[in-house]
This record gives structure tokens, C-alpha cells and sequence, in this order.
């Protein structure tokens, strides 16, 4: 490969990693094409990459950045999964693919500049997703509020109760 061509395939890295939120590093000797494909479309399909780069272009792409953490464990042929939203997401597939394709071996990543080892990755992909995580802080956030509106209405439903009673008891006399 020509130089320019690898000097802009760092810079085109740099700039998605920019964007990224986590990076996982897998190894993938071993794995078909099709498999390669298959997991390729389950991860694309969610709105993540996965893609295979020479060590040294992403050791280019990664310096001077949070990422450069991850450049003295770039060794072997490794694939390179990026995600921009949703870390618990791109860890539950990588980790279901690896359980299903066993040639497919997560290594390590990269999440808020620091390195994540593959325990990690696995106890991130037992998360719910973004969507259930934020759906339970608000529920947890509204319940106090229910809480206090339900011990106001009791005493406006008590007073009420009490008024019933008196009319009832004019009414019966």
C-alpha cells in the first residue's frame, strides 16, 4: 500500500474516532468470510463498524488521542468494532458472535480513554440497553413526585369521603 494511501486511511480513522464513543479490538484468525460477514452485518446493522486495519495505521490515527492508550497492546492480526452511542450494544453482539463463532476472540478495548479489558466487555454486554437504562432513571426520578402527589389527593379523597358521609346522613334524617 502507498504511503498517501495509508496517511489518509489514518486521518479518515481519525476523524471516526473523534466520534466514537468505545473500541473494541477482537482477533478473527481463523474465521470464514462468511462468518466474517455475518458479524460484520449484525454489528453494521446496529450502527457501529467493524473493520480490519493494519496495526500501524491505526497506531497513526490514535496518536496524540485518548486512544493512544491502546498503542503498545496493538499486536496481530486484529479487527477493529467502533461505537458512537451505545457501549452496551456493540458489547452484547461482539460477545454473542464470539460465543457463536468461538475463532472470534475479544481482546481488549477502549472506553473513555481507558483501557477495558475482556471481562469488562462482558459484564458491559449484560447491561440493558441505553433506552431501558434511561426509561429506569426516569421512573426512579418520577416516583417521588407520584409519591407526593398520591399522599395529596388521599387527603383531599378522605375530606371528600367525609362530606359524602355528612350528606348521606341529612339525607337519612
Amino acid at each position: 500500500m502507498k504511503r498517501e494511501r495509508k496517511v489518509e486511511l489514518a486521518e479518515r480513522l481519525g476523524e471516526r474516532l473523534q466520534e466514537a464513543k468505545m473500541m473494541v479490538v477482537a482477533e478473527y484468525t481463523g474465521l470464514t468470510v462468511d462468518q466474517m460477514e455475518s458479524i460484520r452485518n449484525a454489528v453494521k446493522e446496529k450502527g457501529y463498524t467493524f473493520n480490519v486495519i493494519k496495526n500501524n495505521i491505526v497506531k497513526k490515527a490514535i496518536k496524540d488521542t485518548d486512544w493512544e492508550v491502546l498503542t503498545d497492546r496493538l499486536t496481530g492480526p486484529n479487527v477493529f468494532a467502533l461505537c458512537f452511542d451505545d457501549p452496551a450494544g456493540l458489547a452484547k453482539i461482539l460477545v454473542d458472535k464470539a460465543k457463536e463463532f468461538d475463532k472470534l476472540k475479544i481482546k481488549f478495548g477502549c472506553l473513555g480513554g481507558k483501557i477495558i479489558e475482556k471481562d469488562d466487555i462482558v459484564a458491559l454486554s449484560k447491561l440493558p440497553p441505553r433506552e431501558v437504562l434511561l426509561a429506569q432513571v426516569l421512573g426512579t426520578m418520577k416516583a417521588p413526585i407520584s409519591g407526593f402527589v398520591n399522599v395529596l389527593a388521599a387527603n383531599i379523597r378522605q375530606l371528600l369521603y367525609v362530606l359524602k358521609a355528612i350528606e348521606e346522613k341529612k339525607k337519612g334524617n
